[in-house]
């Protein structure tokens, strides 16, 4: 028959090895633990791309575009959404890419940016995904290539990551001035 001392001793033990293991866990965790970057990822031109959530306000079906004359090339049409008239733009021949037709599965992005919201038409949207910065290759500074910022080596493939400031901020994408 055992003794409540002798009781008391193991649960401390028990206790501080319950302790050790959590400690050791979490230290374990925090090794672990890696910068990523939080991104809207999606296909233009066949390939994957991504750029920052916090570049994104939506991703919506393609609505009926309506062409407008007398514009931009880049500009597909307009929509309105919920009561704003809104460019729909066509980016993949700033970024030198095939133009595939978009099709059921074709969404338009609604992007900010300081002055202005457009939406720029996508083949298709892959969801919000956390992308390891331990993956990512910084572009080579390339004329045709001033939108990209570098990619990611995923398991699934590459995907391109998009400067979105530069790319909202270019003279062909702002209107009266491309």
């Amino acid at each position: 028959m055992t003794t409540a001392k002798e009781e008391a001793y193991d649960i401390r033990s028990i206790l501080g090895q319950m302790r050790e293991e959590y400690w050791q866990a979490l230290s374990e965790e925090e090794a672990q633990a890696r910068e990523v970057l939080e991104c809207l990822v999606f296909t233009l031109g066949g390939e994957r791309f991504a750029f920052e959530t916090q570049h994104a306000s939506e991703v919506i079906r393609v609505p009926k575009l309506i062409r407008v004359p007398a514009v931009q090339a880049l500009i597909a049409g307009v929509f309105n959404l919920r009561g704003e008239i809104t460019a729909a733009m066509d980016i993949r021949p700033m970024l030198g890419l095939p133009q595939p037709e978009i099709g059921a599965a074709g969404r338009i992005v609604v992007v900010k940016s300081d002055q202005f919201a457009t939406g720029i038409l996508i083949e298709a949207a892959h969801g919000v995904q956390g992308l390891c910065c331990d993956g990512f290759e910084p572009a080579p500074a390339a004329r045709g290539k001033r939108f990209v910022r570098g990619h990611f080596n995923e398991e699934e493939g590459s995907i391109i990551l998009l400067d979105m400031e530069a790319l909202l901020a270019a003279p062909e994408i702002v209107v009266g001035e491309g």
